[in-house]
């Protein structure tokens, strides 16, 4: 029997490519690419009409980052194919997945046409119509889809919109189902994570969230809601890699950058904060929140001027954004620039007359800018449309008040809700009680606002030891010499009339006036625990680390010698005097002091710094009598050039009373400001303080506290 050889020769030769393309499909379906794409190519090399080799390889070229040729590859074994609709659904998904809509949804439709029960095709027009806003219509899709089959995507897909519904324990039920009958879908563990998450499950969150990153390594919307969860339980510094992980993800790149500064904001890394919002920015130039973030990264840091470069520019560039304006208005009036602050509410008001925020904050800024006729105009124009608003009414109560109606002013105070105002507000209403009372003689009553006004106020007031020995306070520096760099002490307690005293002197363009003790401490030896002084000799090396205590601070402001430079400080004890009087000789101080009756009720009517409320009568009336103590205790004992100062008499006279305040500071005399006028005028224009000996008026009524002060003689007069 003869043997064909040719026919032997073409039989084996087939096998042989039947076993690579094998081979080649197993290299797929092993993960090694490179070597599959080889395999496919030199299969369509050799029959370019292999459907199974276009097939194989445009799943490769997708994975392997190629869109464009996986979806040509898709089309030509369509060609070759058309009664397979699985083809079309490969072609929907790969344009879905390049971003083009419109020919996913076409390949979807083209495959329903072939096989309408494709359960895949329906889930997939679901999700484009979500994608589209059309929830009716994707909601159509999914259950279309799920009288085909129980298709998990289109349980996934019901879930996200039961989700955005807000029906979260729906939500929940389709997740789970899709999640069972699919566990190994990352997208549906995303799903499930988001539905947690919205029930605020954040444990189960976190865990679907790490499941789809487990099954999906960096896929962006699990990377991004896993951090987003981790920043809300405030592990930033575990969030930081999943943000990372973002960039260069296409379309995550914004949502990168802000989450990154966001972790960073919160671990108190401000530098990073602040470069990874600018980056931000540079992708989304109007993004509100995160200028804002910026905004407050850089404030952290002390750094106003930027901040106010900042906003400068935005307004500028982004006018339709009105909270950058108002921001700027409020940081102005924070500090004190009220005539800047009302220039911005008017353009505001301008831009936009029936804003009520503009409207109300313009009477305000006005009133503190000390425009009373103008913001009495624009108060009563205003009632119209803000009528319930309780600041508004407070400036039209000053207002009568400052023109002597009390009684008006009275029944227009009764008109606020004290139930619904804020607690500032609800202070700003007793003071107000308590004046209009005090104006009418009833004492009792007055005193009764002006305790409920301050009560739950912060009262961080400094603890007063025991005053210090007469011999302490005898001894003074070892060689007698004063030292170059030594300041003039500012000291009065609450009521006294030192803020008034300060006032005056920041007016002084010759003197440098330091007021930042008042909000926190400086690392020195009048803010820090006490510098423990010892007696006899004291070492060279602590002088010299004690005083460039006191300097490095002021030199890292930029404040430089050659000026009178004026410290006041705030929490005085004695035995600053005597930390002064040895480490820094040289050294002056200015007591501002007055009837200690009078000081206690000025702070209890008027209040006095931040940190200072009158919120315990009993305590701090104590503690007001070891302060004037221990300031009393410095003019009489101070081996320091020291000058015990009126403020009521010293603002009254200025160049006569106060002529001796400026030889002591080292000037010609002085002459009340902007400052000054500030701080004697209240909102409204009301008074700040009672005059000296008003004390008489609460005799009866405070009796028991007066008595525990001490005696009046012993006061400046």
């Amino acid at each position: 029997m003869r043997h064909n050889w040719r026919f032997t020769c073409a039989a084996t030769g087939a096998q042989a490519k039947k076993n690579m393309l094998r081979e080649t499909i197993e290299h797929h379906r092993r993960g090694r690419l490179e070597e599959a794409e080889k395999g496919y190519r030199e299969e369509l090399a050799a029959n370019p009409d292999s459907g199974e080799a276009l097939r194989g390889l445009s799943a490769v070229r997708r994975l392997r980052g190629d869109l464009a040729e996986s979806a040509e590859l898709i089309r030509r074994a369509h060609e070759l194919a058309p009664e397979q609709p699985k083809l079309l659904l490969m072609l929907g998904s790969i344009e879905l997945e390049s971003g083009n809509i419109e020919a996913s949804r076409d390949a979807y439709e083209r495959a329903l046409a072939i096989d309408p029960n494709l359960a895949g095709a329906h889930t997939a027009l679901g999700h484009i119509a979500m994608m589209k806003g059309d929830a009716k219509l994707a909601e159509q899709y999914f259950r279309t889809a799920l009288r085909v089959n129980e298709d998990p995507q289109a349980l996934s897909g019901l879930g996200s919109l039961a989700l955005d519904s807000g029906d979260d324990e729906n939500a929940l039920k389709y997740l789970a189902r899709a999640s069972d009958l699919a566990p190994n879908d990352p997208g549906i563990a995303f799903a499930l994570g988001r539905g947690f998450a919205k029930r605020g499950m954040n444990a189960f969150a976190e865990q679907a969230f790490r499941n789809a990153l487990r099954l999906k390594p960096g896929l962006p919307h699990a990377n991004n809601a896993l951090g987003q969860l981790l920043i809300h339980d405030k592990r930033a510094a575990e969030a930081e890699p999943y943000y990372r992980a973002l960039r260069g993800a296409r379309g995550f790149e914004l949502l990168a950058e802000l989450g990154l500064g966001d972790a960073a904001r919160m671990q108190e890394k401000y530098e990073e904060a602040i470069e990874a919002y600018q980056r931000a920015l540079a992708l989304k130039p109007d993004h509100e929140n995160c200028f804002e973030a910026l905004l407050w990264s850089i404030g952290k840091l002390g750094r106003g001027e930027e901040v106010m470069a900042l906003l400068g520019e935005r307004i500028t560039r982004f006018p339709e954004q009105h909270r950058w304006r108002a921001t700027r208005a409020r940081i102005h009036e924070a500090n004190g620039r009220h005539a800047d602050a009302a220039a911005d509410w008017q353009d505001l008001r301008d831009r936009d007359p029936q804003n009520v925020e503009a409207n109300v904050e313009l009477v305000r800024a006005r009133e503190r800018n000390g425009e009373f006729e103008i913001a009495e105009e624009l108060a009563e124009a205003t009632v119209r449309m803000a009528a319930s608003d309780p600041n508004l009414t407070l400036v039209r109560v000053r207002t009568r008040m400052r023109h002597g109606d009390n009684a008006g002013a009275r029944e227009l105070l009764s008109t606020i809700n004290l139930r619904k105002a804020s607690k500032d507000v609800v202070r700003v209403c007793q003071n107000l009680s308590g004046q209009l009372h005090d104006r009418a003689g009833e004492t009792a009553e007055a005193v009764r606002d002006f305790r409920d006004s301050q009560a739950g106020l912060p009262g961080m007031l400094p603890k007063l030891e025991s005053l210090p020995p007469e011999a302490a306070a005898a001894e003074v520096a070892g060689d007698g010499s004063d030292w170059a760099e030594a300041p003039i002490l500012l000291v009065g307690v609450p009521g006294s009339g030192v803020e008034r005293i300060a006032a005056l002197l920041s007016d002084q363009s010759e003197v440098i006036l330091l007021r930042d003790r008042i909000q926190g401490i400086r690392e020195d030896g009048f803010d820090t625990a006490m510098v423990a002084v010892p007696e006899g000799d004291i070492p060279a090396e602590m002088i010299a680390e004690q005083r460039e205590a006191y300097l490095a601070p002021l030199r890292a402001r930029g404040i430089e010698a050659g000026r009178p430079l004026v410290d006041w400080i705030p929490r005085f004890d004695a035995h600053h005097m005597i930390y002064a009087q040895r480490l820094l000789p040289g050294t002056r101080i200015i007591v501002v002091d007055r009837d200690a009756r009078d000081c206690l009720l000025n702070w209890l009517a008027f209040g006095w710094l931040p940190y200072a409320g009158l919120n315990d009568f009993d305590a701090c009336t104590g503690w007001l009598a070891r302060a004037v103590a221990h300031v009393r205790f410095v003019a009489e004992h101070a081996k320091l050039p020291c000058l015990v100062v009126n403020a009521e008499q010293v603002l009254a006279d200025p160049a006569g009373a106060g002529a001796e305040l400026a030889r002591f500071v080292g000037l010609d005399s002085l002459e009340a400001g902007v400052m000054a006028r500030r701080v004697d005028n209240g909102p409204g224009g009301l008074p700040t303080r009672f005059a000296d000996g008003y004390w008489k008026t609460y005799a009866e009524t405070l009796a028991d506290a007066f008595a525990s002060l001490p005696e009046a003689e012993n006061s400046a007069s």
